[in-house]
């Protein structure tokens, strides 16, 4: 047997097994903290226009697993990313959700890294509306928020309100 008839016969299917059992094993690690369904509750799931305190308006989705994107009507003037993050079950109708998001200086680089922690209740039949507190943490960069010994350098918290964005409204 040569070399490229080992290589179609033997080595590329070992190979293709190898790293789908890799993949396999590495997202069943990176969710067997959100092993039940019961972390994320179908009422809870979907997208929801959001007012802050401040005046702020912006779109909130609860995905499922546990998915969480905001877009926010202030990130044109205060120039940050869209944020992404994760979100289960805190209770019957409550949830706690961790986004981040960049900012950034006017000649392009990085300001700093916002963690923004939201706890959500959720209200109204199939969950039509959410209200809440939220906290965002700003940290230099170079300074991992996820860290728990991470020291901020400047903390604001807002309150909110919104309701669930339908098909067809």
């Amino acid at each position: 047997m040569n070399f490229d008839s080992f290589k179609k016969t033997r080595l590329l299917p070992a190979l293709s097994t190898a790293a789908f059992l890799f993949l396999s094993l590495t997202a069943s690690a990176a969710t067997a903290d959100h092993a039940s369904p019961r972390d994320f509750p179908e009422c809870f799931i979907g997208t929801f226009l959001v007012e802050e305190g401040s005046g702020t308006q912006s779109l909130w989705t609860f995905g499922p697993g546990g998915v969480m994107f905001i877009t926010s009507s202030a990130q044109k003037a205060l120039d940050f990313t869209d944020e992404q993050g994760a979100w289960k079950k805190a209770g019957k109708r409550e949830a706690v959700g961790t986004t981040l998001d960049f900012s950034f200086n006017a000649d392009g680089s990085l300001a700093n890294i916002a963690k923004v922690n939201v706890d959500v209740t959720f209200s109204g039949r199939g969950c039509a509306g959410i209200d809440g507190g939220l906290t965002v943490s700003f940290y230099a960069p170079g300074v991992d928020p996820l860290d728990p010994d991470s020291v901020p350098e400047n903390v604001v918290s807002d309150t909110f309100t919104g309701r669930r964005v339908q098909a067809g409204d």
